[in-house]
């Protein structure tokens, strides 16, 4: 019986991991200079949600937007050291995370993101 219990718990693991692909998670840690930025864009659609989090070891200014005829920036934080959220967008397009290192010295950056389903 107990047997049975791990492989069903095996299996769910197994089909929860296979819902969102593994190559489409990105970890990256980046050092940014003073004033330089850093971008990712993903594509969306209305059915997807975006998983993301950082942690720098500095003052960031992080934002999330797409182009609608022009930028729309969907969310927005300055001066942050991390951050993590759940973001679903109202319609499918490309989105971008930008961050931007407004510090006085070099601060190093690690970030993660993929796609999920709502």
């Amino acid at each position: 019986m107990t047997m049975t219990v791990r492989l069903v718990m095996i299996g769910a693991a197994m089909s929860l991991a296979a819902a969102v692909p593994a190559q489409d998670r990105r970890v990256v840690t980046k050092t940014l200079v003073v004033s330089e930025a850093q971008k990712e864009c993903i594509s969306l659609n209305n059915k997807q949600r975006l998983l993301y989090k950082f942690r720098a070891d500095g003052p960031v200014s992080f934002k999330l937007s797409h182009l609608d005829e022009r930028e729309v920036i969907d969310l927005k934080r300055d001066a942050t050291g991390s951050a993590s959220g759940s973001f679903a967008p109202r319609a499918s397009g490309d989105h971008c995370l930008v961050w931007t290192n407004t510090g006085k010295r070099s601060v190093t950056l690690r970030y993660e993101f993929q796609r999920g389903s709502q």
